[in-house]
């Protein structure tokens, strides 16, 4: 019998970690078994299995039940408690079943040598089979976790998008772009984990901008509610190790097997459902217009207000005296989301501006320079880098576009695409939270005739196309910016507005005449 057991002093060294320091969901072997039956049922014949996250080895132990054809086992865990389950279960299976070589090691997988395993097994069918952690590189920072991976840069985010939140990324992602370049001179291997579907579709996204051979790339969603008893959209990510980079994935139910859709690269453009993008391919474009976010502050305990009479009270439940021109009307994604509620909260601005000197306050408007500074132990606490070196108590995402008296805006967080007309409110303007994307206007005519265009029902089968509904936030300015307004200005039907051709001309001309720069050129 060939059997490598490590000796329990060199795998034992961690105590037993949390579920949620580690996004530890451990499959069940059942469903562990249907994935394996799966991936026979693809004629996949490993005589190697990798596991990079086994856990108590529900995977490995499937798999061995499964294929026939397997002789060696390498199972990497940091939790020494699940590792030592793993190798009790192997030295019963080997003690009843067949004679099989396993190795297990008791290490962060971000440490762990891949390519060792695959220039050890060159001319052998290599399946790397798992589910690994289901949390972001955040969640784990906010439990203290340590199994992180060094962070580079793949998807080349530039510096002000790393900041706003394309920063944070999925530890599975991670893994599988670890385990991807780990095999990738290794051709007869298969990957096959669970992972989230937004997993899925960074990993496709990311074959434009750093190309990988991998290919037959496939998604089965299932029912996570099910299987682990958890909200969330995951799939079986399916790939090979080819000679060949391909940018398309295909989308299976995982129980029927029914293809439900074709995402991935078109014409250099990012697609959700391919066989649906090409009838409205001609509004996939640069917008004319920028879509900005609203105004980020992380304090709403003292920034947004209540009004209750003529009296502010804010979220310590504190009645608040401050200088009116420094407080505005804003509205929240709840509040626009499924169609306008009207105004809950009121906003206090320091600054018309992200750069602009906080403490002309003190000369400006006394009461809500006094008010922050008795605050001031609430926002100097703010810990995103967006505030770092720019004035006390400053906000982010703050422009001329801000005090535009009309916006069309839109929230980031819901699957129903509802676009609003906002004017302003006893004469200011209403601001919008950093969950929403607005457009700013000066002229209420091109205000409503945008509105008009966006509310076009061929407008909302492209974002369909292009968007990902399992996605946290459904709508992002990227998406928004890739509206050609003036495209859709031209293709729709005007009839039922009592405006003149001539109006209407001379709005689709001023789209015509917008230039769009380059938003992050100073900041990249």
């Amino acid at each position: 019998m060939s059997v490598s057991i490590y000796p329990p002093e060199t795998l034992f060294k961690k105590k037993t970690t949390s579920r949620e320091d580690y996004g530890d969901w451990q499959t069940s072997y059942e469903f562990a078994k249907n994935v394996c039956l799966y991936l026979k049922s693809r004629e996949i014949s490993p005589d190697v299995i990798v596991e990079p996250t086994c856990g108590i080895g529900n995977f490995i132990v499937a798999a061995l039940n499964v294929f026939d054809s397997v002789k060696k086992v390498y199972g990497i865990e940091i939790s020494n408690g699940y590792i030592s389950q793993t190798e009790q279960r192997l030295r019963e299976y080997v003690k009843h079943n067949r004679n099989i070589h396993y190795e297990l090691y008791n290490t962060s997988v971000f440490t762990f040598d891949f390519k060792k395993i695959a220039n050890e097994n060159q001319n052998k069918n290599i399946l790397v089979l798992g589910n690994p952690p289901w949390v972001t590189n955040s969640g784990l920072g906010k439990n203290k976790g340590t199994n992180l991976p060094v962070k580079v840069n793949i998807n080349k985010v530039r510096g002000i998008e790393a900041i706003t939140g394309k920063g944070n990324f999925d530890i599975a992602e991670s893994i599988c772009n670890l385990l991807i370049d780990s095999f990738s001179c290794h051709p007869n291997t298969h990957i096959g984990l669970l992972v989230k579907n937004s997993v899925v579709k960074n990993i496709l996204y990311g074959q434009h901008i750093r190309p990988r051979n991998i290919q037959d790339i496939r998604q089965l969603c299932f029912d996570t509610k099910k299987e682990f008893n958890v909200s969330v959209s995951a799939c079986l990510f399916e790939c090979h190790i080819g000679n060949s980079n391909q940018s398309l994935c295909t989308s299976f139910d995982f129980y029927t097997r029914q293809i439900s859709h074709t995402f991935g690269w078109v014409r250099d453009l990012f697609v959700s459902n391919i066989q649906d993008y090409e009838k409205t391919y001609f509004l996939d474009g640069q917008s004319p217009l920028i879509w900005r976010s609203g105004i980020k502050h992380d304090c709403s305990k003292v920034m947004e207000l209540s009004l209750n009479g003529t009296t502010y009270s804010n979220g310590l439940k504190e009645i608040v005296d401050v200088d009116d021109q420094t407080v505005f009307p804003l509205l929240k994604s709840s509040d626009i989301g499924k169609g306008m509620k009207g105004i809950r909260k009121y906003l206090i601005l320091p600054q018309r501006n992200v750069s602009e000197d906080t403490t002309n306050l003190k000369r400006t408007a006394p009461k809500t320079y006094s008010y922050l500074l008795s605050h001031a132990n609430y926002l100097d606490k703010r810990k995103s880098i967006i505030y770092r070196n720019k004035p006390r108590f400053s906000v982010f995402g703050l422009g001329n576009y801000s005090f535009a008296p009309y916006k069309i805006v839109i929230s980031a967080l819901y699957s129903d695409i509802v676009f609003s007309l906002v004017e302003p409110i006893d004469g200011k303007p209403v601001m919008v939270d950093d969950t929403c994307y607005l457009l700013g206007f000066d002229k209420i005519e091109y205000a409503k005739l945008t509105l008009f265009i966006l509310q076009n029902d061929i407008l909302k089968h492209f974002i369909r196309n292009i968007s990902f509904m399992d996605a946290k936030r459904i709508v992002s300015r990227e998406l928004l910016m890739r509206i050609n307004l003036y495209q859709l200005s031209k293709s729709v039907d005007y009839s039922s507005l009592d405006i003149p051709q001539d109006k209407i001309h001379e709005y689709q001309n001023w789209l015509f005449m917008q230039t769009t720069p380059n938003l992050f050129s100073s900041l990249s």
